[in-house]
């Protein structure tokens, strides 16, 4: 089939129109291939800070639950009263109590001026200070056991936290007499420790 030059004439409207029709479409195409390749570079780039608003939450909670844990600690130990000033005469009066509960020998006792807690590697900082006051103890016993009984509740009931730093037990010489005597002395060194939080100035 031959085209005549006219007839090529009547085609140039067509032509243009298909050329320019190729054109848009060729453009789409790059088009389409530049906004996909920006949606995936926003895809990743919106993962990324969904993964760190993530992990910033997960911070979050883990730093609140660290602080509950804390703060239940801190009403645990208010309770018992341990936090704030040393109740020395609830102490003295613990003490006596325990003895006649348990129907104890002979108790001596001396307690030593508070002072900062000074043990080997700790380091307390801001303003809570933990306080001591050095106990020595003379105790008369009739069995090992009554010492440990006497250890364990006076922990329990005594309104600070009490350290034990060291007990030393000797069997005492007996008689021959027939009535009950203690069997054993025990001399201890005991802490009472309880901590104090500064009020800012």
């Amino acid at each position: 089939m031959k085209f005549a030059r006219r007839d090529f004439k009547q085609l140039g409207l067509p032509l243009a129109i298909c050329i320019a029709l190729i054109l848009a479409s060729v453009a789409c195409y790059f088009s389409s291939d530049n906004y996909l390749q920006d949606t995936k570079r926003q895809a990743v780039a919106t993962a990324a800070q969904r993964v760190e608003v993530q992990g910033r939450l997960s911070s979050a909670n883990e730093e609140e639950r660290e602080i509950k844990a804390s703060l239940q600690q801190y009403q645990a130990l208010a309770a018992r009263g341990i936090v704030g000033e040393e109740k020395r005469l609830d102490w003295v009066d613990t003490v006596t109590a325990i003895k006649n509960e348990r129907r104890l020998f002979n108790i001596s006792y001396s307690i030593e001026p508070q002072k900062e807690l000074d043990y080997p590697g700790f380091t307390p900082g801001g303003r809570i200070k933990f306080m001591s006051s050095r106990v020595k103890m003379n105790i008369q016993l009739l069995h090992e056991e009554d010492l440990l009984n006497f250890i364990d509740e006076l922990s329990r009931r005594a309104k600070s936290y009490l350290s034990v730093r060291s007990c030393d037990v000797q069997r005492e010489s007996r008689g021959g007499g027939t009535t009950l005597a203690p069997r054993l002395q025990a001399d201890c060194l005991f802490d009472l420790i309880t901590i104090r939080h500064d009020k800012p100035a």
